[in-house]
């Protein structure tokens, strides 16, 4: 009976981690537009997360730090949506892709993973009504995009 126990809290905590990461790779592709990038940036804090002392939020954290860290490359184009770099994403998704860097990285931090925009500020080296205004503005390409037949905004982190 106690391995059976034992047996569903490991499930539990592995499909919890995989969650984790699932998301915190979600968000770091988003902010820095590469499949690459975001890679190297979960596997940075993956590397240095300490499981028995840090809780799985943490990891998330250090994930979007990474990633927000990284350098900034230019947005892919929007009418690239069959690309192999935004392929899994839905087509939502793919349209945040196609933002511009600043406005992309506002966007993902402040309106999909929830940061205040003073933590944004932080992590973008930005003061935060330029954080606001920036995703602000995301909202608004994305919204014009959301008029268009083929694309809509459904999904988020």
């Amino acid at each position: 009976m106690e391995y059976r126990a034992v047996s569903a809290v490991a499930r539990k905590f592995g499909s919890d981690i995989e969650h984790t990461i699932s998301r915190a790779f979600l968000a770091a592709h988003l902010l820095t537009a590469s499949t690459e990038q975001a890679e190297s940036a979960t596997m940075e804090a993956i590397d240095s997360w300490d499981p028995d002392e840090e809780p799985e939020e943490m990891l998330f954290q250090s994930v979007v730090g990474a990633a927000a860290r990284s350098s900034i490359k230019p947005a892919p184009s929007i009418s690239n949506k069959s690309g192999v770099a935004g392929s899994y994403l839905p087509v939502e998704l793919q349209a945040v892709l196609g933002l511009a860097p600043h406005l992309r990285r506002c966007f993902v931090l402040r309106i999909l993973v929830g940061l205040p925009p003073q933590v944004c500020g932080r992590l973008l080296h930005l003061h935060s009504r330029r954080v606001d205004r920036f995703a602000c503005a995301a909202l608004e390409c994305l919204g014009s995009l959301d008029r268009q037949p083929t694309l809509g905004l459904r999904y988020a982190v």
